[in-house]
């Protein structure tokens, strides 16, 4: 059988841990069971939705705060900590279902955006309802406040590239073929299955994980040249060199 097609090493390369940053070698990490990205994935969820109650609350305390305050900085504040725990649950319900896929509930994906707009709209409709007795100076910049803050949640919590169990389980196969270990920049949307791949050359520093790690910190779309992704060849290409093009040619 032919030899892996291997891209040239960088020899200053380093390869962190993706669980705590440490330096390691190039042997493959453990991959998670089923059962344990499911546990996982379930806590986030409970997480999720506490920091979504609590995001809720403090829509209400900005409602209370603008109704029996005189100065702005109370419903401020409660607008400024309803989007940031809006965003916060947002995160980990992404990276939960990013461990546990969905099975094509648009709902469960894009859950995120639904409770941003429970904890802003009712808040919103406040504001433009009392807006009338507010002075203009206040109404200005409690409506910029509540609108960059609206803006921002929304953003946040969308999920642009939900992934599905068939993507995830794609993933794994793959990452057995090339022994396990799965390895991505700081920055980069992608992860890769060959650490000296050449999209990683410029890249003085990687991490590695297992692939089930990499989907949960937002690395979900394939590498091109060393994982199958795009219109590439085949990752079986990368793993099995001529025999990919030879399918039918056995080992001695």
């Amino acid at each position: 059988m032919a030899e892996k097609k291997k891209s040239k090493a960088r020899e200053d390369r380093v390869i962190l841990s993706a669980k705590d940053g440490s330096i390691v070698d190039r042997d493959p990490g453990d991959k998670r069971p089923p059962s344990q990205r499911k546990s996982d994935a379930g806590k986030k969820r409970i997480f999720a939705f506490v920091l979504w109650a609590l995001a809720i609350v403090a829509e209400i305390v900005a409602i209370w705060t603008f109704n029996n305050f005189s100065v702005l900085w109370p419903s401020l504040a409660a607008i400024i900590a309803d989007a940031v725990l809006c965003i916060i649950a947002a995160q980990f319900w992404k990276q939960a279902n990013r461990l546990d896929p969905p099975k094509g509930k648009f709902l469960k994906n894009q859950l995120g955006v639904i409770m941003a707009l429970i904890a802003f709209l009712p808040l919103g409709y406040f504001l433009l309802k009392n807006s009338k007795d507010m002075p203009a100076g206040a109404k200005k910049i409690i409506a910029v406040v509540a609108a960059l803050a609206f803006v921002l949640t929304m953003g946040m919590s969308i999920e642009y590239n939900p992934v599905s169990q068939a993507d995830l389980d794609q993933a794994e196969r793959m990452a057995i073929e090339y022994g396990g270990a799965a390895y991505w920049g700081k920055y980069s949307k992608s992860y890769h299955f060959d650490p000296d791949c050449r999209t990683l050359q410029n890249s003085s520093q990687i991490y590695e994980g297992t692939i089930e790690e990499a989907f949960e910190l937002g690395k979900t779309d394939p590498c091109d040249f060393c994982a199958g992704g795009g219109e590439s060849k085949s990752i079986l290409e990368n793993v099995l060199g001529d025999d990919a093009e030879n399918p039918d040619t056995e080992e001695e």
